[in-house]
């Protein structure tokens, strides 16, 4: 009790001299005792540790139903994600800005023990922090043999207001069905952490977001968050209508909470499915990740190992000391680059001027947006793709030139 009381009271000197501080305060320390053993570059793992909704769509052959599919995989994502993959009573914590250059790989298979013959579904995750000033954290997502691939990117900007913290994206996620020849754009909303003072803040999604498809079909999701004095937390409202249609007349309806159960409802009104993240069905399967000593230094377990330990342990001082080490070595890292006059090259992704360059169907994904939303989708740092290429010198063991470690 004394440990969480003293907490409370370094987090409101925190917070004081947050306020003295204007624009992004992405650069800022946090007080170690709000930190999460995890790295930002582990956060596309969670789009993928439910392979089974992940697949779904490309075994689905009514085009409606695919939106659905792929509305409903977005939303059951977006728990472990926007609450750092802890549990809604845990509440949220912050993880690790990752350094330039930073990994992180894995992969999540699913096996159905339910038919005859046992199969699997294994979709593997690439995340690489491709800058750090402004921070950007792309990856990409692949389900190889039913031919699903997704890659996004995104660019965070942390401010205060009152006694939140604000952390907007810009950038957007991509989904592709290979069978149907589909394109989908996923929204990266901005999240609004509130009750920090209360020990356990949590997440909120406010505003309207956009799916948008080459399929002909749209899914709408408006994000409700908790008034102060009443209502529930993490609410939402979608429906999936056709993109011609002026009247927005839906096919489906959804409603619930996106951090625990959500109802599905057809045309008619009729509940057609509830969808419960704590039922054992929905649960996550088992990440598939390299021992940290086989992994390579610039993955992001490996990098950040002593700094974990620290933060389960609750050692304050060590979580300074050692979170302060990789820091350092990449300051010095960075002074070098620049007396050599040497240039960063990026792991997996490559940096586009403009996002519309690669195919046609992402030009018109971009013709359903407002004008005012496609600065926010395209991001504030350039747009980066999956580079098949380096991935292959990757495997070949010819992967981008940099230290033996990010130590230096």
């Amino acid at each position: 009790m004394v440990a969480r009381l003293g907490n409370l009271s370094a987090l409101k000197d925190f917070f004081s001299f947050l306020a003295t501080v204007s624009g992004d305060v992405s650069h800022i320390t946090a007080p170690p005792f709000i930190l999460a053993p995890s790295s930002l570059t582990e956060f596309p793992s969670y789009w993928a540790e439910r392979p089974s909704l992940f697949i779904a769509p490309a075994h689905e052959s009514s085009p409606e139903r695919r939106a659905l599919l792929v509305l409903k995989f977005y939303l059951a994502s977006l728990q472990r994600q926007y609450y750092v993959g802890r549990t809604v009573q845990e509440g949220l914590k912050k993880p690790l800005n990752p350094f330039l250059g930073e990994l992180f790989l894995c992969d999540f298979t699913d096996y159905d023990l339910t038919s005859e013959k046992e199969s699997t579904s294994t979709v593997r995750v690439i995340g690489e922090q491709v800058s750090h000033h402004p921070p950007t954290t792309a990856c990409y997502l692949s389900a190889d043999e039913e031919g699903i691939h997704a890659e996004a990117y995104s660019t965070q900007h942390t401010t205060l207001s009152g006694t939140s913290i604000i952390v907007r994206q810009s950038g957007h996620a991509r989904f592709t069905l290979d069978k149907y020849k589909e394109t989908y754009m996923f929204p990266l909303p901005d999240v609004n952490a509130r009750g920090v003072f209360s020990g356990v803040p949590w997440p909120e999604l406010n505003d309207v977001y956009k799916i948008v498809s080459t399929s002909g079909f749209t899914a709408e999701m408006t994000f409700i968050g908790k008034k102060f004095w009443r209502g529930e937390r993490n609410c939402f409202e979608a429906s999936i209508y056709r993109t011609s249609d002026e009247n927005k007349k839906a096919i489906f309806t959804l409603a619930g909470n996106w951090s625990s159960r959500f109802s599905i409802f057809n045309s008619a009104g009729k509940e057609i499915e509830v969808f419960d993240l704590s039922e054992a069905q929905n649960q996550p399967v088992p990440m598939n990740i390299k021992p940290v000593d086989q992994q390579n230094p610039w993955e992001s377990r490996r990098a950040w190992q002593a700094t974990f330990d620290a933060i389960r342990k609750g050692d304050q001082g060590s979580i300074v000391r050692e979170k302060s080490k990789v820091e350092d070595a990449q300051r010095q890292m960075r002074k070098r680059e620049k007396t050599e006059g040497k240039k960063w090259e990026t792991m997996f992704f490559t940096r586009s001027d403009d996002v519309e360059d690669d195919s046609d169907a992402v030009q018109k994904l971009f013709d359903q947006y407002e004008d005012s939303e496609i600065d926010r989708l395209r991001g504030t740092n350039g747009c980066w793709k999956f580079d098949t290429r380096k991935e292959k010198r990757w495997k070949n063991g010819q992967g981008s030139w940099r230290p033996e470690t990010p130590l230096g």
